[in-house]
């Protein structure tokens, strides 16, 4: 290397460090003001923090993820540092060099230090192996819909997807996603899990996997559709996207469920771009829809980032789309042929049409797909019949489906996942109050959009609050309301709608009570089956254990039967409720409960809601929905 060669280089770096103040600034950067601005602090998932003498904190505490001592909480500190580990001679090499390290920092420091100012690029094979020499040509966001069987996917779950060059020989299962979650849970029971999940219990962190793994887990394996979207970005912000994502695995977030979950750590790795701002500031909790629902008016430079919705149906999903396909001589047939009692070689079968055929051996075999067992499926059991309907497909003349399945609503179009209510109710014991009525996430049977499962609820933290002159009751508050209800579409083996209800909080004991404020727990299980089209019926045995007071018991048992009702595409839709109580320790008799809720959509984001409620006694209310 020549002297002038070495002089250039050490006068660049020096220039760097030093931040060249005075008249000198304009060759070079303001390293203060670099350190504090949007771009490096979100390279450094830097937050504000009142108790750190630079005011900022770093969102990872893995040490490995800072090259300062004190760059956790100073991030110009952490900058002076990587500006001078990435341009000191000697030191380390390969892999272990800070710019193969931080692949993102050094492009952004490059883009930063203006012309004639660069910062030589060190080879790093394991990042080049990782990207497959730099062949990430998009980013993806995906949705998988939400999931009642695991607390921390009830809400949903997002990942981020890089999506390599376009090869007609290769699927995109192959592409590389990045996943965020919270580490360690395995040993924990599911109490202890959410407890810790909302407090802050566990580490949070980023980890790599392909993406066929997420498409057999969830469109397979757990029955939940999987949304993309391809987000369009020049490749420059691409690159920085990936090289940021490099960073970030395996280092260590602390993990909260309603804040810092997957769907805002997610975006923070998109917001590396500078001018994009994705996360709702409007709330304290970070839902995946509501952060899927900024995407539409995000730009950048004065472009739309957001690509179209690429819809993956679940097994359950293409099932119950090839088995609404069938016209009613087709769908018995296919009962029959389920059950054993055709044969494909029987004159039934024959007599149909090239294009019926075709129906319904594309609904047997999706039926056989739905409910194979994940397991035997893993092991390459397959079912006979299963077999014999795919040889047979193959085997009859080409034709065409009668009709093709239409895509669903993508979830970014629905309402919002928080709802208001600002109404009146009266009858009781209490005569009339006005209602007002916070659910800060998520849906219920009558507002499930896109995204949600059908026939099924989720709240948590929904409070119901009388108000009048000067005085405010709690009607109802449900820390945690669930009901679970497989759609039963066809009512085939295995597709019999198991259903069940889980709700703990506190309610009025009777409605005949004005202030019988009372904790309860309730559980139910029963099944369900889909009538028609927007019409579901479900039957329920469970009970409730609640605290005793004004001789209402410890504990009561019930049946119940739900009717909901919600034509697909209609503004309009109700439930109706009964069910029959049995107190087990109280001194009256059993009682019946009964209930109906008529709900009309204003637009996308409100709507009206009639109810009423009795139990002997009997309590009406109306009210006007905001969803925010």
């Amino acid at each position: 290397m020549s002297f002038l060669h070495c002089l250039r280089r050490l006068a660049i770096g020096a220039c760097l460090v030093a931040g060249m103040s005075g008249p000198a600034a304009a060759a070079g950067p303001d390293l203060a003001a670099l350190a504090h601005s949007d771009g490096w602090l979100r390279l450094g998932h830097y937050v504000a923090d009142a108790a750190s003498p630079s005011g900022f904190r770093s969102a990872i505490f893995s040490d490995t993820f800072f090259l300062s001592p004190e760059g956790r909480t100073d991030p110009e500190a952490e900058l002076r540092a990587t500006i001078a580990a990435m341009t000191a001679e000697g030191g380390a090499t390969g892999d272990a060099h800070p710019q193969c390290r931080f692949p993102a920092r050094r492009l952004w420091l490059t883009r930063q230090a203006g012309a004639g100012v660069s910062i030589p690029q060190q080879a790093c094979p394991t990042f080049d192996t990782w990207t497959r020499a730099g062949a990430v040509r998009s980013v993806s966001i995906v949705l998988a819909n939400g999931f009642l069987g695991n607390p921390a996917s009830y809400y949903g779950h997002t990942f981020l997807k890089l999506n390599f060059e376009t090869d007609p020989a290769r699927s995109n299962l192959q592409d590389l996603t990045l996943n965020y979650g919270a580490i360690d849970t395995s040993r924990d029971d599911p109490l202890s899990y959410i407890v810790k999940g909302i407090f802050g219990g566990y580490d949070g962190g980023f980890s790599e996997i392909g993406y066929y793994f997420h498409e057999n887990n969830y469109g397979e394996n757990e029955l939940r559709d999987l949304w993309e979207y391809r987000l369009v970005l020049p490749q420059a912000q691409v690159d920085l996207i990936v090289a940021h994502s490099w960073e970030v695995l395996n280092k260590r977030y602390r993990y909260y469920f309603f804040r810092e979950n997957c769907a805002f750590r997610m975006t923070e790795i998109v917001q590396v771009v500078e001018g994009l701002d994705l996360i709702p500031h409007d709330r304290p909790w970070t839902v995946p829809l509501s952060v899927l629902q900024q995407f539409p008016a995000a730009r950048y430079q004065g472009r739309p980032i957001m690509g179209p919705a690429l819809h993956q149906p679940s097994r359950q999903t293409r099932f119950y789309q090839s088995y609404r396909n069938l016209d009613g001589q087709e769908r018995a047939l296919l009962r029959a042929l389920v059950s054993g009692e055709a044969q494909l070689s029987g004159s039934t079968f024959e007599a149909l049409p090239v294009d019926a055929k075709h129906a319904v051996l594309d609904a047997e075999i999706d039926y056989f797909q739905f409910v194979a067992d994940p397991n035997e499926r893993a092991r390459g059991v397959v079912h006979p019949d299963y077999a014999r309907a795919l040889a047979t497909r193959y085997a009859i003349p080409p034709g065409r489906r009668a009709s093709v399945p239409a895509t669903p609503q993508p979830p970014h179009e629905g309402r919002s996942p928080s709802w208001l209510q600002i109404g009146a109710m009266s009858g009781g014991a209490s005569g009339g109050w006005g209602l007002l009525r916070l659910r800060p996430a998520y849906y219920d049977p009558l507002d499930s959009d896109s995204g949600h499962i059908p026939n099924a609820s989720l709240a948590m933290a929904d409070i119901q609050l009388q108000v009048r002159a000067q005085e405010v009751r709690v009607r109802r508050f449900d820390a945690l309301s669930i009901e679970s209800a497989a759609p039963g579409v066809s009512g085939l083996r295995g597709d019999q709608g198991f259903a069940w209800k889980l709700k703990f909080g506190a309610e009025q004991a009777r409605l005949a009570c004005g202030d019988c404020l009372v904790p309860r727990l309730q559980g139910d299980m029963g099944v369900g089956r889909s009538l028609a089209d927007g019409v579901f019926l479900a039957g329920y045995v469970g009970g409730a254990l609640q605290q005793d007071r004004y001789q209402q018991g410890a504990a009561f048992g019930r049946a119940s039967l739900d009717l909901i009702v919600r034509p697909r595409g209609e503004a309009f839709g109700f439930r109706a409720g009964v069910e029959q109580r049995v107190p087990v320790d109280a001194l009256g008799s059993s009682y019946r409960v009964a209930r109906l809720e008529a709900r009309y959509a204003i637009g996308k984001q409100g709507d009206i809601r009639l109810r009423h409620e009795s139990d002997k006694s009997g309590e009406t209310s109306i009210g006007v929905g905001f969803y925010w």
